[in-house]
């Protein structure tokens, strides 16, 4: 054999080794559930048999003197009884009762009370404690022993049944969930590749066939202008080629953006910044951004879904304030918050401005999208007046953990 083949053993990292793991833990498990149960029911009927045995169950009415000078029997008949426990405990652990089917573990009970309570008795004779029964009285004692070690044997195997169904219950529910968790993450990933394809097509691709229609149009251009073309038609290219300009710099960009916003794979600072740099000049805007924020983003498996998320909800603030409110001056901050009983901290981005204020009756049609987006990730959407004058817009994630 190659040094190779030898060195491709499974290892106990393996999946299988895993399982095999798991199995083996759950039937330790599922032996002490066993031998515990049943051992405190035998233990249980050990102490108070001996105590009935002497001072309750009497053929005939006693005197007190006789219950004294039968007291001595109790460490024999305790020794016995706690004896004949541990057999039955010994032997149900030997024959790996816990893991039968039911009709092999109810033989296997059966072969286990009978014997053992034949030995209760053999050592009860043993000790003194029983001199010359009749067969009766031994064929009683026999049976109800056996009745007793049936009885805490079958509860104690109920009882690791109705572990091992909730057990299995809920390892079917957690791998359900599981699953639909990967088929979610999948999903997210998927999409999350599909928006970069396309938003690079349009910015890489697109956009280059753009500027080589506007450079044919150029050259188009000069020839007519050598060739003497009329006004009209040298008009009508220039006009054109103005068209093709403003789609490249403003439809296929906005396009491109709205599908994957710049920055937004490299951290939630870089995407930020590049959405407020799309903002004009005479408009005083200013942006914070925690680092704790990327960091609290970065700990889950679909970080850049969410820094969209936040992105999308900044933009429809700024776009608000702009379109709606006429601002002049635009805060953005995004930070961190932890929310009492929140398995995860919270990313929340504010935009304020000093706008005309809200309507009495809001229209939410670019909002109510963007809190449909954030309530799927767990997020929500606040509209209030701003201490600045004008509206104030929070958004607020859940950070996915780990």
């Amino acid at each position: 054999m190659s040094q190779r083949a030898r060195g491709a053993a499974p290892t106990a990292a393996t999946p299988t080794a895993a399982i095999s793991a798991l199995e083996v833990r759950d039937r330790a498990d599922d032996r002490r559930v066993l031998l515990f149960t049943a051992g405190v029911l035998l233990t249980a009927f050990a102490i108070g048999s001996t105590l009935q045995t002497i001072f309750i169950y009497r053929p005939e009415r006693v005197a007190t003197s006789e219950l004294i000078a039968e007291a001595p029997q109790l460490p024999d008949r305790l020794m016995t009884n706690l004896v004949t426990v541990a057999i039955a405990l010994l032997l149900a652990a030997f024959v790996r009762l816990e893991e039968r089917k039911p009709l092999a573990a109810a033989g296997a009970v059966l072969a286990i009370a009978l014997p053992v309570a034949l030995a209760r008795h053999g050592l009860q004779l043993l000790l003194g404690i029983y001199v010359a029964p009749e067969l009766d009285v031994s064929l009683v004692e026999v049976c109800s022993v056996a009745v007793v070690i049936v009885v805490a044997l079958g509860l104690a195997l109920a009882q690791v049944r109705t572990r091992v169904r909730l057990r299995e219950h809920e390892r079917a529910e957690a791998e359900h969930r599981l699953r639909a968790s990967t088929a979610l993450a999948e999903l997210a990933a998927e999409e999350m590749r599909v928006r970069r394809e396309v938003a690079d097509g349009l910015h890489g691709t697109l956009q280059g066939r753009l500027v080589l229609s506007q450079a044919a149009i150029d050259a188009i251009q000069r020839r007519g202008v050598e060739e003497g073309w009329s006004e009209a038609a040298l008009a009508q290219l220039a006009g054109l080629r103005r068209d093709l300009e403003r789609m490249r710099e403003h439809d296929v960009r906005e396009l491109s953006n709205l599908l994957y916003p710049v920055g937004v794979d490299v951290s939630l600072e870089h995407a930020i910044r590049a959405l407020v740099r799309r903002v004009p000049a005479e408009i005083d805007i200013t942006a914070e951004v925690d680092p704790e924020a990327d960091l609290a983003l970065d700990r889950g498996d679909d970080a850049v879904a969410q820094r969209i998320a936040v992105v999308r909800g900044v933009e429809e603030g700024i776009t608000n304030a702009l379109r709606h409110g006429a601002a002049t001056t635009i805060r953005v901050a995004v930070g961190v918050s932890d929310v009492d009983g929140a398995a995860a901290p919270r990313v929340r981005a504010t935009v304020e401005d000093d706008g005309v204020g809200l309507p009495d009756s809001p229209r939410w049609n670019g909002l109510a999208r963007t809190s449909e987006r954030l309530g799927l990730r767990g997020g929500r959407v606040e509209l209030a007046p701003s201490s600045l004058g004008g509206a104030r817009l929070e958004v607020e994630v859940a950070a996915s953990s780990r």
